[in-house]
């Protein structure tokens, strides 16, 4: 039996950064409506990339969930979240879900690479998939936190949104999986990235 190929289009971005946030929300949501694909995934920091995929996607007619994810509580300073109360509860009104998770490829590693040196396994698959963008990474990391969260399942596809520190410039077709059970997770497309 033959199998069958299909020819799909991958967006490269001149340069990475936030400048390329809104044809990366744009590509994602026509990906994730081509596919009926039930979730979009989006890396956010402040919120703000979550907010304005949401209105990508409401004008895009796109009918699926939107879940934000972001740095886990006292990322940088100990005590708050990332994204403040009022566009918490914005995005709530918004019904966009938020994950608040540890880094999937870095974790409790990266106290004991800070305090000792060294690096760890997931440190070193974070480091491969920079070397593609730093928004694949993100894009990978996410879905696996999101999976752990229980915010998706493991068993449909996702489209994932990563970015730089602000704004958004890659975005994949994944199949998520849980930390423990990594090599599960399917890279299935690329939407776009900063070659």
């Amino acid at each position: 039996m033959m199998k069958r190929s299909t020819e799909k289009t991958i967006h490269y971005f001149s340069q990475p950064g936030k400048e390329n946030t809104q044809k990366t929300l744009e590509l994602a949501v026509g990906r994730a409506s081509l596919l009926q694909l039930k979730a979009i995934l989006v890396s956010t920091k402040s919120g703000e990339t979550a907010l304005r995929l949401t209105e990508a996607a409401q004008a895009s007619h796109y009918n699926g969930r939107i879940i934000a994810v972001t740095y886990h509580q006292g990322f940088f300073n100990n005590q708050s979240s990332t994204i403040s109360e009022d566009v918490q509860k914005l995005l709530s009104e918004k019904n966009i879900s938020i994950v608040m998770s540890s880094h999937a490829l870095s974790g409790v590693s990266r106290s004991f690479r800070e305090k000792y040196g060294g690096i760890s396994i997931p440190e070193i698959i974070a480091e491969s998939f920079r070397r593609i963008s730093q928004g694949f990474k993100v894009a990978v990391e996410i879905t696996i936190m999101a999976a752990d969260a229980g915010a998706v399942p493991s068993d449909q596809d996702v489209v994932a949104i990563g970015g730089q520190s602000q704004g958004a410039d890659a975005a994949l077709v994944l199949r998520p999986a849980h930390q423990n059970s990594f090599f599960d997770l399917k890279i299935k497309e690329v939407i776009c990235f900063p070659s």
